[in-house]
């Protein structure tokens, strides 16, 4: 019970999430699988509590591919938890997986396939990149996606972060979509 606790922590340093909302382009090994938990909580502006859960299992296939698939969960203030939908995805290293400096790049695609028969389709397209430059850390998103019926959108995630001792950083990344009309997300970040 103790390993599998402790398997979504050892995960997330293994396939390079050295960010919260930007995704890194390194991908697992092959024949690794990694069961990972993504949980939220926020507290809208209309004081209306939510929360959401995304449970994920990442299999590395080859050296520069890792598919993955997961789940999203919601819960809304005085509801119960809503299961929304399956979303499989592959994740592609298009720079050397056996070099550890310098720029690396990526690309992954999701189809999240939505539970309810009134609930649209998602497709989403990253091209994510990511470098090291003494303690600082840098990474940035390209996001293209569609809903079914929908309009396409695109939008960006960008993030910093400074490694303040051997295993902690501190950050911050911001997040959100060309059109002026969509929220923009930013956040502060003490990685460890």
């Amino acid at each position: 019970a103790a390993s599998l606790a402790l398997a979504p922590l050892a995960a997330l340093a293994h396939h390079g999430q050295d960010f919260l909302i930007i995704e890194s382009p390194s991908v697992t090994h092959p024949g690794n699988v990694y069961l990972l938990a993504n949980a939220a909580a926020a507290l809208e502006s209309d004081a209306e509590e939510q929360a959401g859960f995304e449970p994920a299992l990442l299999v590395g296939v080859a050296p520069r591919v890792a598919l993955e698939l997961h789940a999203h969960t919601e819960k809304l203030a005085g509801d119960s938890w809503n299961y929304e939908a399956t979303a499989p995805s592959v994740h592609v290293l298009l720079t050397d997986p056996e070099r550890h400096d310098g720029l690396k790049a990526g690309l992954s695609a999701e189809y999240e396939i939505a539970r309810e028969a009134d609930a649209a389709d998602r497709l989403e397209l990253r091209l994510s990149l990511e470098q090291n430059f003494d303690a600082y850390k840098w990474g940035g998103n390209l996001i293209y996606s569609r809903e079914q019926g929908g309009e396409d959108e695109f939008g960006v995630a960008l993030g910093l972060r400074r490694a303040v001792g051997a295993h902690v950083a501190l950050g911050a990344e911001a997040q959100g979509a060309f059109d002026h009309a969509e929220g923009r997300e930013l956040l502060g970040g003490v990685y460890w």
